[in-house]
């Protein structure tokens, strides 16, 4: 599907449990303006939860977290930043174990994921997505 029009969009949002929510709809809503079919909105949503759920339970001092969403075409870009310098990293060995498989999935249903630290503090985890 062509894209719709270009999206270049940033949303903060506390913290909080209840902002994991408020950030699936906000980015489906930029990936569908962007034009990205139903399953790439579905794999956008499953990241955003991902992302946003492990910047609030891992990044400490953190009271906002700030999503990005930008497209063109058939790419989106999705970032999430958080205070925290700590380099995410994949848990290993966690098959049948509660938590621990958030990077594992961004992996899964993403094209590409990294991560870059915030000038001034903080970092960027991002997943990009094509179609």
């Amino acid at each position: 599907m062509p894209g719709r029009g270009p999206v270049d969009a940033t949303r903060s949002l506390p913290a909080t449990p209840e902002s994991i929510a408020a950030a699936r709809h906000w980015v489906t809503a930029q990936a569908r303006a962007v034009g990205a079919p139903s399953r790439t909105v579905s794999s956008v949503v499953l990241a955003t939860s991902e992302l946003v759920t492990n910047a609030i339970r891992h990044a400490s001092g953190t009271r906002t977290v700030v999503v990005t969403v930008r497209g063109e075409g058939g790419d989106l870009h999705l970032e999430v930043h958080d205070s925290s310098g700590s380099a995410p990293r994949p848990q290993p060995g966690r098959a049948g174990l509660p938590g621990g498989h958030g990077l594992h999935i961004i992996d899964a249903v993403s094209g590409t994921w990294g991560w870059r630290p915030r000038p001034g503090g903080g970092k960027v985890v991002w997943a990009r997505f094509t179609w």
